[in-house]
């Protein structure tokens, strides 16, 4: 009886193993509308949710995902197809993804370069919204007190240092046609300095 046991443990076990690898590859987990979280601060390639590259990451390991890039403005690297990144002492503080990453690349909401407005707002929710122009949508996040906040642009930037980086935001840019061209995910230091 003992053995029987034994083997039926095992092949629970193996089991276990055999469904978690096969879920490798699953979709991003589903996040509500007007919510966020650190998660949120990640793009994944669109074929294998596994291989991310998420606020803070080191360059080298952002680099195992994207592969080289060419460097741009400081600190500032673009990677083929379609995403800019820039590190601040070795770390990722912006994800851009532009319209050649559609397909290729999305945030961990699902959403992606070609997407619609409303697609996007139905992602991220329509309460903490901030469209300051037709062409403009943005959220930005609170890390201190974990909370979506509306807060205009001159209330953002009357801060600094590290209230700066504890304001992370996922901020989008639509062509004429309501289709997404840019989507940043950055801290609002990386938005308002370029580093």
């Amino acid at each position: 009886m003992n053995l029987k046991r034994t083997y039926t443990l095992l092949t629970a076990a193996l089991l276990l193993l055999v469904l978690a690898g096969c879920s490798s590859n699953a979709e991003p987990v589903t996040m509500e509308p007007d919510t966020f979280s650190q998660q949120d601060m990640a793009i994944y390639k669109a074929v294998n949710s596994k291989e991310r590259v998420s606020y803070g990451m080191s360059r080298k390991d952002a680099e195992k995902v994207l592969g080289t890039g060419n460097k741009g403005i400081p600190n500032s690297y673009t990677y083929d197809p379609g995403v800019s990144v820039i590190y601040r002492d070795d770390k990722v503080v912006s994800i851009a993804l532009r319209k050649e990453s559609q397909g290729v690349y999305r945030t961990a909401r699902g959403a992606e370069a070609g997407m619609s407005h409303a697609g996007i707002k139905e992602l991220y929710g329509e309460k903490y919204a901030i469209e300051n122009a037709e062409n403009y949508m943005d959220y930005y996040y609170d890390t201190e007190t974990r909370q979506l906040v509306k807060s205009s642009v001159q209330e953002l930037n009357s801060l600094s240092g590290e209230a700066l980086r504890g304001i992370h935001m996922v901020s989008t840019v639509y062509d004429e046609e309501g289709k997404a061209t840019i989507i940043i995910l950055m801290d609002r230091q990386a938005a308002t300095t370029m580093k």
